[in-house]
């Protein structure tokens, strides 16, 4: 950078991420460089935004009569579009923080984002706000001429021609506001068409909320866009050519919409709003730092984007816009939290979202299907955090289930229609796959039975379970916890179970000896039909799941033991039962205990304690078998 002062030029130069951005932007990244102008009209508009909220809030800062406006003129014999607003406008130093240094536009973030797909990449340029630095694809020189409202400093004036460095020096301008001047390349002369550079604004900018003027082939300026938000329009209005288009370039959707949801409301509290459930998850859409789709706008002024405080935290998949007649312009996030006709508008948008997601559930069971499988799981968080919706919620959540494949997914009323009549509970499974689950030893009985059990893979499921706890009288069960009452439908197990018990009362305490310090009791088992035995948590105890998740998050979990259940009817569990009854201290036993342990905990997805002592085990086991058979081992032939 050159030694000189704050009011002369100093050139500066880019970052090196900078340059990487700006490589890409002018040789690989757009499909249609047309957009360079959509994103210019985009920060002019912003501009505007600025200036009108601040006025409100900033004395020192005055809008000034003038009509807040966009207004583009184009020379044709300098080959020149130039962009202009009365927006806020920036001081030096922003100009440097905000425009030179690219960095603070989150580039980064947005090469870390960079595919080789160009056209699923040029969305990318909405969602980090590195827009401006499109005009090099089709200009050889750019020239930034902005007064900042409300400030003493004069003029700056910043040029680049979008390769390793920039300029900045002291300027004059009329009024507060930005002039972008782009000095286009020779083949790119089109740019400089009336008619080219009116279409663009209609395709790509006809939702700016502040009147772009043109000069027509007379040379008379005049009005190219339409001006009122289409929100404040009556839905009859619109067509969904201009949904469409208003969720790509103001909302900056880059997928098809499931649905949409235009509304106004009058009478004690004004608002309109215009929503949009996406077809596509974000990328953040369980960042820590995630973003709400909502942006706030109080008698046609925007106020904020990101506005946490219109929707719960498991509706942030939700795009749109909220305005409101009855708040106050200058209202901050602190107050917004506290304000009464938010909270109003709030409960009225959920409501009217469950009610179009209970819609698409019941009338167009395919599209909701996409929207479970994008956003179910956040959904989903809404029975942990809502209980005023949790009745709309329990008809709105989804899951697999024994009783279809890993596409299908069933709600709640269906499982209880399909339920047995002599069935009384609810029964479900949790884990971290549907390939772990389904090949429980935990489902077997229920295999035989014909009865359904609900396959919770979600890990928020761990969470939500327990909120839902009965559904239309029925109670839900986990197949993994607790001792296993099947009712009228085990009254058979039972019997069988009861004369078990006597029979292996002294093996089962010997297993829990054997075992000790792992196991908390050995149980004769209901559940099981192929398997020898398997491990339960109490029945209010955490699961071995949750502890598994809890673990993961970084949490301290206390230690717990489960119960070990066996299956006396298995063959292993009658020779056990034969060598302990012929030789209770039989030194083979305690091996055979530890290996029926560790494989139940290999058939539920854990990992063994010592995965050695178990390679041991059954190499030893696996010897002595071969011994038995007479197996001679490897020989030398001749």
């Amino acid at each position: 950078m050159a030694d000189t002062a704050a009011t002369g030029q100093q050139k500066m130069e880019f970052q090196t991420e900078a340059k990487q951005l700006l490589h890409l932007m002018v040789h690989a990244l757009y499909t249609h460089k047309e957009v360079f102008l959509r994103e210019l009209i985009s920060n002019a508009s912003d501009a505007l935004d600025k200036l009108r909220f601040e006025s409100l809030t900033n004395p020192a800062i005055k809008s000034g009569s003038d009509e807040p406006a966009i207004h583009i003129k184009i020379d044709k014999t300098a080959k020149t579009i130039t962009i202009s607003d009365n927006g806020i406008g920036m001081t030096r130093q922003e100009v440097i923080d905000n425009i030179g240094t690219i960095a603070r536009s989150g580039s980064k973030a947005f090469l870390e984002k960079m595919t080789g797909d160009q056209k699923a990449d040029s969305n990318l340029i909405g969602q980090f706000g590195v827009g401006f630095y499109s005009v090099f694809m089709v200009s050889t020189s750019v020239k930034l001429v902005t007064k900042r409202a409300g400030s003493g400093e004069p003029a700056a004036v910043w040029e680049s021609k979008g390769e390793s460095d920039f300029s900045i020096e002291e300027g004059t301008r009329e009024g507060h506001g930005t002039d972008v001047v782009l000095y286009l390349k020779e083949e790119e002369s089109t740019y400089v068409e009336e008619w080219q550079v009116r279409s663009l604004i209609k395709k790509y900018s006809d939702f700016i909320a502040f009147p772009i003027y043109l000069p027509n082939d007379k040379g008379k300026e005049e009005v190219v866009n339409q001006t009122k938000p289409l929100w404040c329009r009556p839905a009859a209005e619109v067509t969904q050519e201009q949904y469409k288009e208003f969720y790509e370039q103001v909302l900056a959707g880059f997928d098809e919409p499931l649905s949409i949801l235009h509304n106004r409301a009058e009478g004690i509290m004004e608002y309109s709003s215009l929503l949009y459930i996406p077809s596509k998850s974000p990328f953040d859409l369980f960042s820590l730092e995630r973003k709400h789709g909502v942006k706030l706008y109080v008698k046609r002024v925007f106020i904020m984007d990101n506005c946490k405080e219109l929707l719960p935290e498991y509706l942030r998949f939700t795009r749109g816009v909220v305005d409101s007649e009855d708040l106050p312009l200058n209202i901050s996030r602190e107050t917004l939290q506290k304000n009464p006709v938010i909270e109003k508008i709030k409960k009225t948008l959920v409501g009217k979202i469950l009610g179009k997601l209970k819609e698409l559930a019941e009338n167009e069971p395919d599209t909701y299907k996409k929207f479970w499988q994008e956003f179910g799981p956040v959904l989903k968080e809404g029975l942990h955090m809502d209980y005023e919706n949790k009745e709309q919620l329990l008809e709105l959540v989804r899951f697999q289930s024994s009783n279809g494949t890993k596409d299908e997914f069933t709600s709640l009323k269906q499982y209880v229609s399909r339920m047995r009549s002599d069935q009384k509970d609810i029964y479900y499974i949790t884990g971290e796959s549907r390939e772990i689950v389904e090949k429980s030893p935990h489902l077997e009985v229920f295999k035989s039975k014909s009865i359904e059990v609900l396959f919770l893979i979600d890990p928020i499921d761990e969470w939500v379970v327990g909120d839902i706890y009965n559904y239309d009288g029925k109670q839900l069960k986990s197949v993994m916890q607790g001792d296993l009452d099947l009712g009228d439908l085990g009254k058979e197990e039972e019997d069988a179970k009861k004369k078990s018990e006597t029979k292996f009362k002294k093996l089962s305490e010997r297993i829990k000896n054997i075992l000790a310090g792992r196991v908390k009791e050995v149980h004769i088992t209901t559940r099981l039909k192929d398997s020898p035995a398997c491990l339960v948590s109490e029945a209010n105890a955490m699961g071995a799941h949750m502890e598994k998740l809890m673990k993961a998050m970084g949490q301290t979990v206390p230690e717990s033991k489960r119960i070990l259940e066996i299956n006396a009817e298995h063959p292993i569990l009658m020779n056990m039962h034969a060598r302990y009854s012929a030789d209770p201290k039989d030194p083979d036993l305690e091996e055979w205990v530890h290996l029926l342990y560790e494989q139940a905990l290999i058939a539920e997805g854990q990992m063994v304690p010592d995965p050695m002592a178990y390679s041991r085990r059954v190499n030893n086991l696996l010897m002595k078998v071969s011994a038995k058979t007479g197996n001679p081992g490897p020989t030398d032939d001749k």
